[in-house]
């Protein structure tokens, strides 16, 4: 086991010819040039699409029965899963996109995945203020910027003088929340609400602002006082004092239950799982 890698998630939505694309394709340049590895997933609302040619190999080993093909080239290497279980999740694409080594993930779309994601930074492209209003009830969360092709108003950056504005503005929340995730990472992780925030990224961006300590973490802040200690593949699980208590007195009762075993409450003890290799 090992702590949970996170990466950077940034989308662009909007409707139809809103300037999507465009901002992602800046977006995915101006990342390059400064030397980020950038995975990109578009929403494609088209029934039954694929980007697959009926008749080719490929398209036939789909069509046998093949839940996921990969076809190599000297160029390219492309994946091609069935979405037998509907439209991936938000985590199932941040892994993939992780383990191909992006340092973060650009989605176009896949606006009901993420309109309601606090954590999740968000360019909104629109054509005009009708739909600005629309988006503005919805959305919740980190907003970089509403954005048009067009000239709407002072709230809305026009592309064509304000995208370099964007760029920079989306690069700063990349870096941001890079370094929010370290941070997380010296966390416990439990989520426990002992802090006063809801979730552990949410402290994690109140340190990062300034506005808390990792201190705050209750588990890390008691975690000297615990008398009981659990790790998994030597990684050390964080737990919360009832649970420390838990533990060791169900340890304790069952090992002085032992025959020959008597027990003062104040020893160390040592359980380890181990992992035999199967008989042949």
């Amino acid at each position: 086991m090992a702590k949970t890698v996170r990466i950077p998630i940034l989308a662009i939505l909007g409707r139809r010819e809103s300037g999507k694309t465009m901002m992602v394709e800046a977006l995915t340049k101006s990342l390059a040039t400064k030397c980020f590895r950038v995975a990109c997933a578009k929403h494609i609302s088209q029934k039954g699409f694929s980007m697959d040619i009926e008749g080719k190999d490929t398209w036939r080993y789909s069509a046998a029965g093949a839940e996921v093909v990969i076809a190599v080239s000297d160029r390219e290497t492309t994946i091609k899963i069935k979405n037998t279980f509907g439209i991936p999740s938000l985590k199932t694409m941040s892994k993939f996109a992780i383990e191909m080594g992006a340092d973060a993930l650009l989605l176009e779309g896949f606006s009901e995945l993420v309109l309601s994601d606090r954590h999740i930074g968000k360019i909104i492209c629109v054509r005009g203020l009708e739909e600005y209003a629309e988006f503005k009830k919805k959305i919740q969360g980190q907003i970089i910027a509403f954005c048009s092709v067009g000239e709407l108003e002072k709230n809305i950056i026009n592309l064509e003088r304000g995208l370099q504005n964007v760029i920079q503005k989306a690069l700063d929340f990349i870096v941001k929340m890079k370094k929010v995730y370290e941070i997380l990472n010296q966390l416990a992780g439990l989520d426990c609400g002992k802090c006063g925030r809801e979730t552990c990224q949410d402290l994690s961006l109140a340190i990062y602002e300034g506005q808390a300590r990792i201190e705050d973490c209750q588990p890390l802040r008691l975690k000297p006082e615990l008398e009981t200690m659990i790790t998994v593949e030597g990684v050390e699980i964080p737990i919360q004092p009832f649970v420390s208590e838990f533990v060791k007195k169900t340890v304790l009762g069952m090992v002085s239950a032992l025959k020959g075993v008597q027990l003062e409450g104040d020893e160390k003890v040592k359980i380890e799982i181990i992992r035999r290799k199967p008989k042949e």
